[in-house]
């Protein structure tokens, strides 16, 4: 038995076996949580889409996953359901630092809240301009971060308001 008691291979078989209770209960959670959303998808796209303010989901990788009506209305983005990759939130067209620093630092849990911002809307790829009567109609924005249940960051939310 290479030195190991008899009760110490018992200990060990039962944390083996702990460990995979644990992940088990993980997984039926997530199947659950999944299939939820499937349900209710429609009351979630919904209410994002409802929202009178300008909303992009996006993810650790700065790709734009969700926007709103008010999001495709206001700089004539043509998808609402985006294809993978399609829309990018661009570092190097971020002209204000704060809101460089609030797109890298909802990742690691925190909130923004930023005013007085210029055509924020210019961060995103494939968006030349926003309405030409308004540039600057939505200057201030609140960034928030999207956490599982086991508190990683998956994704941020950027709210345009006026």
């Amino acid at each position: 038995m290479g030195g190991k008691t008899k009760e110490q291979l018992l200990e060990e078989l039962s944390e083996v076996q702990k460990m995979l209770e644990e992940r088990t209960e993980t997984q039926g959670q997530m199947i659950k949580r999944f299939q939820t959303l499937i349900d209710n998808e429609g009351l979630f796209s919904q209410i994002i889409n409802f929202l009178p303010y300008p909303l992009a989901i996006f993810t650790p990788q700065y790709t734009v996953a969700i926007i709103n009506k008010a999001f495709a209305e206001e700089t004539k983005t043509r998808f609402i359901n985006l294809e993978k990759g399609a829309v990018r939130i661009l570092q190097h067209k971020i002209n204000d630092m704060r809101l460089a620093a609030a797109i890298t630092g909802v990742f690691a849990g925190n909130t923004f809240f930023l005013e007085d911002l210029k055509n924020p809307f210019s961060m995103f790829s494939g968006i030349t301009q926003q309405r030409a009567a308004e540039p600057d109609r939505f200057n201030r924005v609140v960034i928030f971060p999207v956490p599982a249940d086991d508190a990683k960051i998956t994704h941020g939310v950027i709210v345009f308001m006026p």
